[in-house]
């Protein structure tokens, strides 16, 4: 092999593992401008803003690509669409109600609900991975949900129902990409949410302070950043590889919330944390075939069987 394809290769992984690492950092910094926001203004109105913000960083892109926004199947973007708002509403609230790190990793567990209905819906093998990541899971579940533990409660149970919406989200996303370009997805979605979650506004409305402001534009650049980043990441590499780093949110996220606001988990807590992330990585080794773009903060996970390559969310 020669000089210049080790080189090339060696800057092509360069380049997956940083835009990977940028995406990781990028979405815990949105769950820290979330929670900061949060503190100023209604849930609702921080939900918006997320996406608008989203959809107007979005919208020059859109441009310079010249993407197509044509589609043949608006009820399916519709229903990612609502599934992703239902799941951004309830990661919020946990971000809020939550240590950062731990909302964070609840709405992580998205990859295992994708994995079950996969089993479920599309009739996809029980494999060996998958019972393997089911049993960590339920394992991590446990130690993080114990009585004593402050995820036992209605902030927890919303940031595991956001890991579940987005999951459930996340299994008519690969219909779509078999039509319509990865980028028109994330900028219906943006859309959709924006109109829908624009309506409590009506009643909930409060001018954000300049520093909410600040706090609101963290949150969709983030966002919006973390999604096109984990895009690019995919392009250059198999999901085998990409989606574990999604993992290193979680560090970021716990660091963030040290050093902001002092949040320390306990040993039993930490070891449910490692239970649920290794849980993550062993159904992302499973699949061998990128995934397009998260409808919120979450490391893809095909919901399409390598078996199976014909089957249809």
């Amino acid at each position: 092999m020669s000089q210049h394809t080790l080189t090339s290769a060696s800057n092509s992984n360069a380049a997956w593992v940083g835009f990977a690492l940028v995406s990781a950092l990028s979405f815990a910094g949105m769950a820290v401008g979330v929670r900061l926001a949060s503190q100023s203004l209604p849930l609702s109105e921080v939900v918006f803003f997320r996406n608008f913000i989203a959809l107007l960083v979005l919208l020059p892109l859109v441009m310079r690509n010249h993407t197509s926004l044509k589609t043949n199947h608006f009820p399916l973007h519709v229903l990612r669409a609502g599934g992703g708002i239902l799941a951004t509403y309830c990661y919020f609230y946990a971000l809020d109600n939550l240590h950062v790190a731990d909302a964070l990793l609840l709405n992580y567990t998205s990859p295992i609900f994708i994995a079950l209905f996969a089993v479920v819906w599309l009739k996809e093998n029980w494999t060996l991975h998958r019972r393997v990541a089911l049993g960590l899971s339920l394992l991590g579940l446990a130690l993080l949900f114990r009585p004593s533990s402050d995820l036992f409660s209605v902030a927890g149970l919303s940031g595991l129902c956001s890991g579940a919406l987005a999951g459930m989200a996340l299994t008519t996303v690969k219909r779509l990409t078999s039509t319509d370009d990865p980028i028109s997805i994330v900028v219906w979605f943006a859309l959709i949410s924006s109109i829908v979650t624009a309506v409590p506004m009506f009643w909930f409305f409060e001018w954000p302070q300049p520093m909410a402001w600040l706090w609101l534009l963290l949150v969709g650049c983030c966002g919006s950043l973390g999604q096109l980043s984990l895009t690019w990441a995919y392009q250059r590499a198999p999901v085998t590889q990409v989606s574990p780093l999604g993992y290193s949110s979680l560090i970021f996220a716990g660091f963030f919330g040290y050093i902001l606001w002092d949040e320390l988990t306990d040993l039993v807590g930490f070891i449910g944390i490692v239970c649920i992330s290794i849980a993550g990585i062993v159904v992302a080794r499973e699949r061998s075939i990128p995934a397009p773009q998260p409808p919120s903060t979450v490391p893809i996970i095909s919901a399409e069987s390598d078996s199976q390559p014909n089957t249809k969310t």
